[in-house]
């Protein structure tokens, strides 16, 4: 409530006349004459203004009048004495104030603000009531919305009435004329922006464009995408660019050091109509992807790819050929164990990649993804896609969408590797055993599988192969090979049904006879006198 009156100990009296949170009046403040009360009321927006008419300046009805205007809720009370009560009723009359007589009956007064107060906080929650209402009823146009310009997006034709609401819904003001043209971008947000939704992007485009847009969100875990769907003007079809430069800083706006915040827009080419959205949508998408795969930011558009493809064309033999330069210098520094050389060939050859981005994601991952093979059969024909079980083979090289990420995936697979070589170089012995056991454990069932036929997988002699294996095993690797075998026999003749013939011949001792022998002198029976035991 604010009370406006020119004499001093009536304007306090009344400040102090009543325990006011009682009445549910929780703020009173005061003025001196009308134009400290019109002051007073733009800051504070009283629900309830007391004023006295006779005031030098601004009377109180002229500043009940100018209140209004701002204020359209506020409630008016005049005190008014015998002299100026005519001057009151007109008022009235027009709905400005309601008025009490002086002297003031403490009673009248109190009673009149109280009722005021009901009609305040009952108005207030009708307010409420519509406002809710209207959030709900616009929540539920945008939602409709957005699953139209989904539909468009999928080439899919959304419903005759969902398309004609869309293209209203676009007009730059109520009633306005129809968009001339339509535009679309794919607005890609920085990670640390947090989870901004539709409405989000909707509010910044609005306010950076000033006209209506919708907008869908897309992307997966923390990549966040939102394609916005606003109208264009004929004159504005050419200057795209400059449009989503707009959207840019409104977005980047004190959210990171460099110019884009992070924040990439990709712009499609201009849709002269709503069934031609989806083509702009995929140009967009495709201007995205490069932007992504170029580690580039701000504005992007698909002609940025078509320039970078045409320079790479040009330059296809030099990319090539130096790429096999570094990838040769890279295999000869793994294998002398100069593993620093090999990574700082690697940043030249990251950095050769990122000099020809036209060259692509899908051609540069092939490349390499071919040094990756390499490097892995140089390490062991078992580290073949060093470590890919992990996630670093081919396959999940090429899922990388930038060259950041696929930086960080070939540094993780070239020191897997490094690791592998050091292994082999530091404890020689120990792995070449270990090779031999998963060979076996692999291939037992091979009739050729020897020690002549291990010595070549290692490339060590068999006479090395011999003595190492015995030093480590305390058999010998024939004598090794034969117990595996004949351990696997008997597992299979437990749990399956295949006759001895066919156990012998899976576990590489394809003479039957020479099988049974062999067996007999392991377990002190027959093959088929210990399948018949194990049935019963």
């Amino acid at each position: 409530m604010l009370i406006v009156e020119d004499e001093r100990w009536e304007r306090e009296g009344l400040a102090e006349l009543f325990d006011w949170p009682t009445l549910g009046i929780g703020t009173v403040e005061t003025a001196c004459d009308g134009m400290e009360g019109l002051e007073k009321a733009t800051a504070m927006e009283p629900d309830i203004v007391i004023t006295d008419i006779s005031m030098p300046g601004l009377n109180g009805i002229e500043m009940a009048k100018i209140i209004r205007r701002e204020l359209p809720d506020a409630r008016f009370v005049v005190l008014t004495g015998y002299d100026d009560f005519e001057y009151a009723r007109d008022a009235i009359r027009f709905g400005v104030v309601d008025y009490l007589l002086k002297p003031i009956d403490e009673e009248e007064l109190r009673a009149t603000l109280a009722r005021i107060a009901i009609d305040c906080e009952e108005a207030a929650r009708r307010r409420g009531s519509e406002e809710q209402g209207r959030k709900a009823r616009e929540e539920g146009r945008r939602a409709s919305l957005r699953t139209a310009l989904a539909a468009l997006l999928a080439d899919r034709d959304p419903a005759g009435e969902d398309a004609a609401v869309l293209e209203e819904a676009l007009a730059e003001a109520a009633g306005g004329p129809a968009p001339e043209a339509f535009g679309v971008w794919i607005v890609r947000a920085p990670e640390a922006s947090g989870r901004p939704d539709a409405v989000f992007f909707e509010e910044r485009a609005e306010l950076a464009l000033r006209r209506p847009a919708i907008a869908y969100m897309s992307g997966e875990g923390a990549v966040l995408e939102a394609a916005i769907l606003f109208g264009l003007r004929a004159e504005e079809t050419g200057s795209q660019r400059e449009l989503a430069t707009r959207l840019l800083h409104d977005l980047s706006a004190g959210q990171a050091p460099s110019p884009d915040g992070g924040w990439t827009v990709a712009v499609g080419g201009t849709a002269t109509a709503l069934p031609a959205v989806g083509e702009s949508y995929r140009e967009a998408a495709k201007a995205l992807r490069f932007a992504v795969w170029s580690g580039r930011k701000g504005v992007a558009e698909a002609a940025d790819e078509e320039t970078e493809r045409a320079r790479f064309a040009a330059e296809a033999e030099t990319l090539d050929r130096r790429f096999k330069e570094l990838a040769k210098q890279v295999r000869s520094s793994l294998g002398s164990g100069d593993e620093r050389a090999a990574e700082e060939t690697l940043d030249e050859l990251f950095a050769l990649v990122a000099a020809y981005p036209g060259a692509g994601r899908a051609y540069a991952t092939s490349l390499l993804g071919g040094l990756v093979e390499g490097l892995s059969t140089l390490a062991s024909p078992a580290a073949s896609t060093a470590g890919g079980e992990d996630g670093y083979g081919f396959e999940a090289l090429l899922s990388s969408e930038g060259q950041l990420e696929l930086r960080v995936r070939m540094q993780t697979a070239l020191r897997r590797i490094a690791k592998i070589l050091r292994d082999k170089r530091e404890n020689k012995d120990d792995y070449i055993v270990d090779r031999v056991l998963r060979l076996i454990e692999e291939r037992h069932g091979n009739p050729s599988l020897g020690l002549a036929y291990l010595a070549g997988e290692t490339f060590v002699s068999p006479n090395h192969l011999g003595a190492t294996f015995k030093k480590k095993m305390g058999k010998t690797p024939t004598e090794y090979i034969q117990d595996y075998r004949l351990a696997r026999a008997e597992e299979l003749l437990r749990s399956t049904g295949l006759r001895v013939s066919a156990v012998a011949e899976r576990v590489g001792i394809p003479n039957t006879s020479y099988f049974g022998t062999l067996f007999k002198n392991a377990y002190g029976m027959t093959p088929g006198e210990y399948q018949e035991m194990t049935r019963r």
